[in-house]
């Protein structure tokens, strides 16, 4: 690629916990050398939306959860990129595209270009925001080479939503713990996690609560050493963050389809039921090769499609 310069224009609100990767991805290929980064941020952009602009091209990045709803400040950019995208959505013609997989991860580089973007008053007045984004882990602290031994387990690490975070979509609940109890009954010791310990898990599910820390930078170095990771679809049919997770710690990724577009290529290992999960958790265990090939193409697919830099390279070659 050659060398271009880009502004990408952050809303004056942002949610940086779902922004932080698309910005990480753009200060890596900075530091390649390979783009000139300007950083602006803008009150007429959302907290999901990212624009950008190269070339004379204006492109917005929708993050939100929902698959069905456009971001309305992106309306008039000349190519729109949406993280939950639906399949009959990208027939429309060539200027919706998929984005791909997002998750929350950083580099020293981003924090400090987002720091310096927005200001200390902004950091006062959003503490809560900026508390959260100092602990999302490094991009590195996600990442596992499948030629390290992983542990023979399987990770399920699930969040339920009070009624209030789904409305229209209170099922999600019911799924995630109804898999969980059956993975519990067959594989025992083999299964590591449950339920994060939100207020409404301790409530209604404290049985099913995980005993692992859920502080993120500890999660993950312990997560990503289990073979399998159980992947849901998110609220609204929406491409959870677990997938990206997955492909960075080169796991076998064994995840319920969604309603949101991921490419046919993607390797995942399908479940449409608590039997289907069950019976191919129980192949990738007892069948070692098969896991190996797995992780295999897992990490491929990362390094190719989901690593921050080389995922925004491919956005910012998508011109045609």
């Amino acid at each position: 690629m050659r060398r271009q310069n880009v502004i990408c224009i952050l809303g004056s609100k942002v949610d940086l916990f779902h922004v932080v990767k698309a910005v990480t991805g753009l200060c890596g290929l900075e530091a390649q050398g390979r783009i000139s980064l300007s950083l602006r941020h803008s009150p007429a952009i959302g907290q999901h939306a990212i624009v950008l602009e190269w070339d004379g091209i204006t492109a917005g990045i929708d993050l939100s959860d929902h698959s069905d709803r456009m971001a309305p400040e992106l309306t008039n950019c000349d190519l729109y990129f949406k993280r939950c995208v639906r399949p009959e959505d990208l027939k429309l013609g060539d200027r919706i595209r998929p984005f791909g997989l997002n998750y929350a991860c950083r580099s020293t580089r981003a924090t400090l270009r987002l720091l310096s973007l927005f200001g200390p008053m902004d950091v006062i007045r959003r503490r809560g925001a900026w508390k959260r984004l100092f602990f999302v882990p490094l991009v590195t602290d996600f990442e596992r080479d499948p030629t390290l031994a992983a542990s023979p387990t399987i990770l399920f690490q699930a969040r339920l939503w009070s009624p209030m975070e789904c409305p229209g979509d209170e099922r999600v609940n019911e799924e995630r713990v109804k898999l969980l109890r059956a993975l519990r009954s067959e594989f025992k010791d083999r299964l590591a996690g449950g339920l994060v310990p939100t207020l409404h898990a301790k409530r209604y599910f404290p049985e099913l609560l995980t005993d692992h820390s859920s502080r993120q930078t500890r999660y993950i170095r312990w997560a990503r050493e289990h073979l399998i990771s159980i992947g849901f679809r998110g609220l609204f049919g929406s491409l959870g963050f677990k997938n990206a997770e997955a492909f960075a710690a080169s796991q076998c990724l064994v995840s319920e389809p969604t309603t949101a577009y991921l490419p046919a290529d993607a390797p995942i290992a399908s479940y449409h039921n608590t039997e289907e999960c069950i019976a191919v958790c129980d192949r990738f265990l007892t069948h070692p090769n098969e896991a190996g090939q797995q992780r295999k193409q897992a990490w491929v697919y990362y390094r190719t499609e989901v690593e921050p830099a080389a995922h925004m390279a491919k956005l910012l070659g998508a011109t045609q």
